[in-house]
């Protein structure tokens, strides 16, 4: 047996995901691979910072095969080769792949590159781990590095690689830990061989320092309106509860505990089993809007390596919108969309259309409008052409989830949430229209973001799909706000 970092780093956050990882990983939840496909362009793209290296290939012809690595890495090390990407040691119990590793006069530098924005506490361990395993294999690291992306970098021109990256030097950080890594190891061992599932309660462990692939395993038994539920409670409360065996709302309430005023409501409205509905401040809200009405959503990209002129790493390039919009009390409701040609800089041609599609006397309403009134604003300054345009959109903004964020209007079906995904099936539960799981192919931003940056490399029959699917989600976000607006016209 041999343990990888991913591996140690699993069994250090929570030795039953580790032991999951290695007997069960079938039972793990569907993950979101956006922050994986992030981290190997990232990691590609860093390794300009060092060009001319080897690459020791993590898979030939279709097959993961480390001794191949390692018979590689070690022929490389013995030839003086000085700059290796993917490099593979290993101990008898140990395997490690470096990022990016380097010869200098004073031994070996480790690069491991994270496409962050800054250096965690929790890359610490993974930079320990490879400096340990290299050591035992007999190789002098002088230094260690956490490489991470420079958000503060702009594009100008062709992307300045050594402006892109920062480097943070740990290796005093990895030396420290060396010592907890050799305690560490004979547990493992202990828990691999072990064909019995580890007994670990429920605890922040589940959430912390990432998001658990197995808490849909691990959760399995907790049933509805537990303390899980509560929107806003902190981790630490919701576990310390949890623990202490008050699990649903009704062990809240023979507990006598006091909570938060939003979480006593929400689970008073559960066990009531009646919605809140404050009729005067549902008027008070709708009677600030006025026609013509206009419901705004924007899709955007936030690419970690920056793909157009002026933006730096992460930054919210808008890509398309759908607007519906209704121009007096009782007229026809309308639609008018754009999406952007991939490929190409989108934002100019995204502010034009938009300018010329919200007229000046407008109402504009979004869903936690935060979000878009950021893109305008960023928009506004990359184009002071149409700055005036845009801030009036900004001024003329009003917020839809306001109502149900300080629960005007409130059912237990929306689990003391207020998202869009959360109120709709609340106040239209069943409604094949309305229901973002009957789309095709696109069902959340996240999907959005990545299906527009596939398109420049799709056939045409696939991209003319895919881009019929980006609209159709878009659309559904704003037919979705005119819904729930309407449901609140119901109550004036």
């Amino acid at each position: 047996m041999r343990i990888s970092k991913s591996r140690f780093l699993q069994y250090i956050q929570c030795p039953k995901r580790y032991w999951l990882g290695v007997y069960h990983p079938e039972f793990a939840d569907e993950r979101d691979m956006t922050v994986f496909t992030n981290g190997t362009r990232v990691g590609e793209y860093a390794r300009g910072l060092f060009p001319d290296g080897v690459l020791i290939e993590y898979r030939k012809d279709g097959w993961l095969d480390i001794d191949r690595m390692l018979a590689e890495t070690k022929h490389h090390i013995e030839a003086g080769t000085r700059i290796l990407y993917e490099a593979a040691f290993a101990t008898d119990n140990l395997i490690a792949i470096c990022d990016i590793l380097v010869r200098s006069e004073e031994g070996y530098e480790i690069y491991e590159v994270k496409s962050s924005g800054s250096i965690k506490d929790v890359y610490f361990p993974d930079a320990a781990f490879q400096y340990h395993v290299l050591n035992e294999c007999g190789i002098n690291v002088s230094k260690v590095y956490i490489t991470h992306l420079n958000t503060g970098y702009i594009r100008q021109g062709e992307i300045d690689i050594d402006e892109l990256f920062f480097h943070n030097d740990v290796t005093s950080h990895a030396k420290q830990i060396n010592e907890e890594i050799l305690e560490a190891i004979p547990d493992i061992e202990d828990v691999y061989r072990s064909l019995v599932e580890p007994v670990v309660s429920l605890d922040l462990q589940c959430e912390t320092p990432y998001n658990c692939e197995f808490m849909g395993y691990c959760f399995r038994d907790i049933k509805e309106h537990s303390v899980f539920e509560l929107a806003g409670i902190s981790q630490k409360l919701k576990y310390e509860l949890y623990n202490k065996g008050i699990i649903y709302f009704n062990d809240v309430m023979a507990s006598g505990i006091q909570l938060k005023q939003n979480l006593m409501q929400q689970i008073e409205a559960a066990e009531a089993g009646q919605p809140i509905i404050q009729t005067e401040n549902i008027r008070e809200f709708m009677g600030n809007l006025h026609y013509p009405i206009y419901f705004l959503d924007f899709e955007t990209i936030n690419p970690a390596i920056p793909l157009y002129e002026g933006t730096s790493p992460y930054e919210q390039i808008p890509t398309q919108y759908s607007l519906h919009f209704i121009e007096e009390e009782g007229a026809q409701l309308q639609h008018r969309e754009f999406l952007a040609i991939e490929g190409s800089d989108p934002r100019e041609e995204i502010v034009k259309c938009l300018s010329a599609d919200i007229p000046e006397d407008a109402c504009v309403l979004a869903y936690h409008m935060a979000f878009e009134k950021k893109v305008i604003e960023m928009l506004a300054q990359t184009f002071p052409d149409y700055s005036e345009k845009l801030q009036q959109i900004n001024e003329q903004m009003h917020d839809l989830i306001i109502p149900f964020r300080k629960r005007f209007y409130y059912v237990d079906k929306m689990k003391g949430k207020s998202s869009i995904k959360s109120v709709l099936p609340a106040l239209y539960p069943d409604d094949p229209e309305l229901s973002y799981s009957n789309l095709d192919g696109i069902h959340n931003g996240n999907e959005a973001s990545n299906a527009y940056l596939a398109l420049t490399d799709m056939n045409e029959a696939e991209r003319e799909k895919t881009r019929k699917s980006l609209l159709e989600y878009c659309r559904l976000d704003t037919l979705a706000m005119v819904r729930i607006w309407e449901k609140l016209l119901t109550f004036i």
